[in-house]
C-alpha cells in the first residue's frame, strides 16, 4: 500500500467515525449523550488536523496546482461551516430544522470536496 492510499484510508476512517457518531447523536436526539458528542467533536478535529498536515506536507514536496488549492480551500471552508453548524446544534435546545439540514448538507459537501482534493493529488 502506498503512502497516498494510506492517507486516504486514514481520512476515510475519520469520516466514517464522524458520520457514525453523528448518526448516533441524531438517533438519540437531545439532550445529546456527552460521551458520543465529545467523541464526535474530537474525531472531527483530529480529521481536520490530519488533512491540514497532509496538505502542508504534500505542498512542500511539489507545488499544488490551482485546482488542488481550490479543492483544499473548499474542503476547509465546508469543514469549518460544518463545525460551526454542529456547535450551534449542540449548544441550543430548540433549533430551526434548517440548521440541522444545513449541517447534513455541509457534511456531504465536506466529504465530496475532500474526495476531489485527493483525486487532484493523485493525478499529479
Amino acid at each position: 500500500m502506498g503512502i497516498m492510499q494510506m492517507k486516504i484510508g486514514v481520512t476515510v476512517v475519520g469520516f466514517v467515525l464522524i458520520f457514525l457518531t453523528g448518526y448516533l447523536l441524531n438517533k438519540a436526539g437531545q439532550p445529546f449523550n456527552v460521551i458520543v458528542l465529545t467523541l464526535h467533536k474530537l474525531i472531527s478535529i483530529a480529521t481536520i488536523a490530519y488533512l491540514i498536515l497532509n496538505v502542508m506536507r504534500i505542498s512542500r514536496v511539489a507545488p499544488l496546482g490551482q485546482a488542488a488549492w481550490i479543492a483544499c480551500i473548499a474542503a476547509g471552508v465546508f469543514f469549518l461551516l460544518t463545525v460551526a453548524t454542529g456547535g450551534w446544534l449542540s449548544a441550543v435546545k430548540t433549533m430551526p430544522a434548517v440548521v440541522q439540514t444545513l449541517h447534513k448538507v455541509l457534511s456531504v459537501l465536506t466529504v465530496l470536496s475532500t474526495i476531489a482534493m485527493f483525486l487532484l493529488f493523485c493525478r499529479r
